[in-house]
């Protein structure tokens, strides 16, 4: 009668070595997807979201922190597929233009997740609560140079603004100053978040930007006149898949909630 033969159980090291082998197995990446974007861009949009943009389409945004008039260049050139901008696409084809890009392309598409309301921010312990427009256009263009002569403490006026090319100036520039010119004096930073560091640091600093950008930096908003620019991203035609993916998240109820907060 035959005998059956023996189980044989894998070994402790066996075990290990089968565990060690499961670990090394490639599991799916997210398709990193690069966007000469816009720092307003960047803060206001996709810091918020960028965890769970990730993980609810598999796509991981990476900002190239280029200006205004360098980003649409580099969508028609190919070298990126999609450019994230902070103002309309006419002043950022404008700036495009200004900056060297050639004929305009044809197929620009533009896609506005969000619409975000301009403030003007100060320190926290700048007791002004209000500026007009009148007021704001003063203060940058240097005609006003005291915080007590807009309602504040006896001290100088130190701005903080974008630099010449950034589409945030721009709003500023087109939107409150009209044809007046921001002062000689004005600190001029690359980004918003230096911008925001900077108005954080100094009492007598005022700067001008977005209200998603300004939320996450320990600043004071001030109450200012009605303006908003489009924060938006720029396609060649039809968005590629992995766009797609990221406009439609940016737009869905739940991204919406994380901007406003």
């Amino acid at each position: 009668m035959l005998q059956p033969q023996a189980r044989h159980l894998p070994t402790r090291r066996q075990c290990l070595a089968a565990a060690l082998c499961t670990l090394m197995v490639p599991t799916a990446m997210a398709a990193t997807l690069e966007v000469a974007g816009s720092t307003t861009v960047q803060k206001a949009i996709n810091e918020p979201t960028g965890n769970a943009a990730k993980a609810a389409n598999g796509v991981e945004v990476k900002m190239l922190p280029v200006g205004s008039g360098k980003r649409l260049a580099m969508l028609a050139e190919g070298r990126v597929t999609v450019a994230a901008v902070s103002d309309s696409l006419d002043d950022s084809v404008t700036a495009a233009k200004k900056a060297g890009m050639g004929a305009t392309p044809a197929n620009l598409k533009f896609h506005t997740p969000v619409v975000e309301k301009m403030v003007p921010i100060v320190h926290p312990e700048n007791g002004v609560k209000s500026l007009s427009k009148d007021q704001l256009r003063d203060l940058f263009t240097g005609k006003v140079s005291n915080w007590k002569d807009v309602g504040g403490a006896d001290m100088p006026v130190v701005l903080v603004v974008p630099a010449p090319g950034s589409g945030t100036r721009g709003v500023l520039e087109k939107q409150v100053l009209g044809s007046a010119a921001i002062a000689a004096s004005a600190k001029v930073l690359r980004t918003s978040s230096a911008e925001l560091a900077e108005v954080a640091r100094d009492k007598a600093a005022i700067g001008y930007m977005g209200d998603g950008a300004a939320s996450t930096a320990k600043v004071k908003e001030v109450a200012g006149p009605d303006v908003s620019r489009p924060l938006a991203l720029v396609t060649l035609g039809d968005p590629s898949p992995e766009v797609a993916k990221l406009i439609a998240y940016w737009k869905s109820a739940y991204a919406q909630k994380l901007f406003a907060k």
